[in-house]
């Protein structure tokens, strides 16, 4: 299984000017990646000689690392693109389940409440646009699908967010009250997105000062997530918590 805690370390290392980089760290770093232990003596005897090589080495590894990532960022964010595209409607033209959420008191509400209606329709269409888009990305018109499906995947995430809360605030208004004391559902998405955040924000201190009331609510955290990333599973993973 990858260490996905070097990764940002061999980034740091490289990021750094070629007269400040540590050789001996270095090193050390492609050591854990290759095993090999010839390699890394013969950098350690001569770091001069072989400085260029480590840096070959260590950048070879990174891109590597990165477009691992980002395919799994991206497989993940599909997941969740297919959902919203399910929920929504995305590809089809019709809009009757969009026009029945309008309340019969429409004409009533406030105008920035019926505002809310009117931006969700627009947002919809924005949906539907990108995600036409996204569809027709493919390894026979695109030299790298994964980064051209990763902007046109997070702006219909983050757009579902906004369609989801504009409809929570819109549906559970009170005529007479002001928008801003209306109490909104817990929307599962955003409640499942946090529980990774916190997650992330545990592991680390985790990491340096283990407890088992620390592990316990990290895997309680956890158990809330429908479908954990493979980089999370990992990360789990390596500190025994998986």
């Amino acid at each position: 299984m990858i260490n996905l805690e070097l990764t940002p370390k061999i980034k740091e290392w490289l990021d750094a000017a070629p007269d400040d980089r540590d050789i001996r760290a270095g090193a050390e770093l492609l050591l854990k990646i290759n095993r090999n232990r010839i390699l890394y003596n013969n950098i350690i005897r001569n770091p001069a000689r072989h400085a260029a090589t480590l840096e070959y080495q260590l950048k070879k590894i990174l891109n590597t690392r990165l477009v691992d990532t980002t395919h799994e960022q991206v497989a993940q964010m599909m997941k969740q693109v297919d959902a919203i595209a399910n929920s929504h409607g995305l590809s089809r033209e019709s809009r009757s389940e969009f026009q029945k959420g309008k309340r019969a008191d429409h004409d009533q509400l406030p105008p920035e409440v019926q505002q809310l209606y009117v931006d969700n329709a627009d947002i919809r269409r924005r949906m539907r646009d990108a995600h036409t888009r996204l569809r027709m990305i493919n390894s026979t018109n695109s030299t790298c699908p994964d980064s051209d499906r990763y902007p046109l995947a997070k702006d219909i995430i983050r757009m579902d967010l906004q369609y989801r809360d504009n409809w929570n605030l819109y549906d559970h208004y009170i005529k007479g009250t002001p928008l801003s004391a209306t109490v909104r559902e817990v929307d599962s998405r955003t409640a499942q997105k946090n529980a990774v955040k916190t997650i992330n924000l545990l592991l680390g201190k985790y990491a340096k000062n283990p407890s088992d009331a620390q592990a316990d609510r990290i895997r309680n955290l956890f158990n809330q997530i429908d479908n954990p990333s493979a980089t999370l599973k990992a990360k789990m993973s390596d500190l025994g918590l998986a």
